[in-house]
């Protein structure tokens, strides 16, 4: 009996010592390679912030920019970049007050001077994405804020009430659903105006796997769901796993074949097309303007561009690719430059930032507040000669 317990015990803490070896070695596998990660992680960080890192440069002499840093921090702190669902147009931000920042209704407030509501006055609506919700640059610095100002300096007889409905991720037709909603609520414009042009070519051209706009909300829920759970937190936070999702097949990537490139950007041309169609037959039956801007951004801008931008502009061109050109170029002889496109209509603002010297972006589309009055002003201008 003795003889065979010994046998057992030898065989227990045999087994025993293999298995707290082995887990004591993967252990320190992942130990050693979450260190491994986390040192990959910074170099990857580090050579992308040569070439990105243009905040400081485009906010450079404006006594505002500690304060709307701030209050940019405490609004991605507070809403944890979440989006509210709004039945339709799918989402719109949720609201928020601070100095410089503000959201109001689910979208971005518009500087303005405030008028009674006997007062006689033009309402213009604008949408767009992010470009136009303008979350780089405070309130009075947005594109619908700098176009409210630029307004009342060139009319100074005329009263004008703006309305930002520029929303992150929105494109053009996304943008004139949500505009039918707002018509079938009884809500009325004098004008209407449509920024668009970057997410168009990043979301239906460039990307190998467009993002499924309609999953949005419920992407949003499920990754809540999970990362409220004190596991999945610390996952979350792995090096090693955030690497290992850098580098998954299913990522984020851009297509380069040329022929994809330009059957995409046909077929977004025609939306395009068709959308300002819909739009100025909406025009007709309520009795309000409708102006189609294109925008620039840093994969097609002419503009001299400053040290920080030209780097990053090379970057995301290698990463990103032709797309965003190709569309452009369909875009301009599809609907831009067309002459079957109604007159005074859509313009192509593309060249709008050439006479901006400074450092007018802050990433590859989105704008600081030099860029932003440069593209209202190129609205203004365009608006003048328009008969607004």
């Amino acid at each position: 009996m003795s003889k065979a317990f010994e046998t057992i015990r030898r065989t227990y803490t045999g087994l025993s010592l293999i298995i707290l070896n082995t887990a004591l070695f993967l252990v320190l596998t992942v130990v050693a390679l979450e260190f491994v990660a986390g040192w990959l992680l910074n170099r990857q960080a580090s050579a992308q912030n040569t070439a990105v890192s243009l905040t400081e440069s485009a906010y450079e002499g404006m006594a505002w920019k500690d304060q709307f840093f701030k209050d940019v921090a405490a609004y991605q702190a507070a809403t944890g970049g979440a989006q509210v669902y709004e039945p339709y147009s799918l989402w719109k931000n949720p609201d928020y007050a601070t100095p410089t920042f503000t959201v109001e209704q689910g979208y971005r407030k518009t500087v303005q001077t405030a008028y009674n509501q006997d007062d006689s006055a033009m309402t213009v609506w604008m949408f767009g994405g992010s470009t136009m919700f303008c979350a780089d640059t405070p309130d009075d610095w947005t594109i619908s804020s700098r176009l409210a100002a630029k307004l009342k300096e060139a009319y100074p007889d005329r009263k004008f009430v703006i309305q930002n409905y520029g929303l992150p991720g929105f494109v053009n037709d996304q943008e004139a659903v949500l505009l039918s909603k707002l018509l079938m609520q009884g809500k009325r414009p004098d004008a209407v105006i449509f920024y668009d042009g970057f997410n168009e070519g990043h979301l239906k051209v460039a990307m190998t796997k467009p993002m499924a706009h309609g999953f949005y909300n419920l992407y949003d829920q499920i990754y809540r769901s999970i990362k409220e759970r004190l596991w999945a937190n610390l996952v979350w936070k792995s090096s090693l796993l955030t690497l290992v999702m850098r580098s998954r097949n299913d990522g984020i990537k851009f297509e380069k074949d040329e022929n994809v490139l330009k059957a995409r950007s046909e077929a977004v041309s025609s939306s395009y097309a068709n959308t300002l169609t819909f739009v100025q037959n909406l025009a007709k039956t309520y009795n309000f303007k409708a102006y189609f801007f294109w925008q620039p951004s840093l994969l097609t801008t002419q503009k001299t561009l400053t040290e920080k931008e030209a780097a990053l502009q090379k970057m995301m061109l290698e990463s990103n690719g032709k797309g965003y050109g190709i569309l452009l170029e369909t875009v301009r002889a599809k609907t831009l430059n067309n002459p079957q496109t109604p007159v005074n209509t859509a313009f192509d603002i593309n060249n709008a930032l050439d006479s901006v010297k400074e450092t007018a972006f802050v990433d590859y589309a989105h704008l600081g507040p030099r860029g932003n009055d440069a593209i209202a002003e190129a609205m203004l201008q365009h608006l003048k000669t328009s008969g607004f």
